[in-house]
């Protein structure tokens, strides 16, 4: 059965996925997946300009911010991997 509409259950992406991994207690694990989602979708979002006359410097925008969640993303780990040895 679906979850009720309007809870965090509901519209959480990817949330019957955790569940079935039993990852709905690991939200750096959540979180991790999500940001790598949105750098995959950054990625995409860059590909689709090389197709028109949109200037470098914006592009160089979209590559900053990837670049800065695969810096957030080492830091979770890192936090993700602390917590598995305390």
């Amino acid at each position: 059965m679906p979850e009720k509409f309007g809870t965090y259950a509901a519209h959480q992406p990817g949330y019957e996925g955790f569940k079935q991994l039993g990852k709905l207690e690991d939200y750096v694990y959540q979180s991790l997946t999500h940001l790598g989602d949105a750098s995959y979708k950054l990625s995409w979002g860059l590909t689709v300009l090389e197709h028109t006359d949109v200037p470098v410097e914006v592009q160089e925008e979209i590559k900053q911010a990837m670049q800065a969640i695969s810096k957030v993303k080492e830091k979770l780990r890192a936090h993700q991997e602390e917590g598995a040895e305390q």
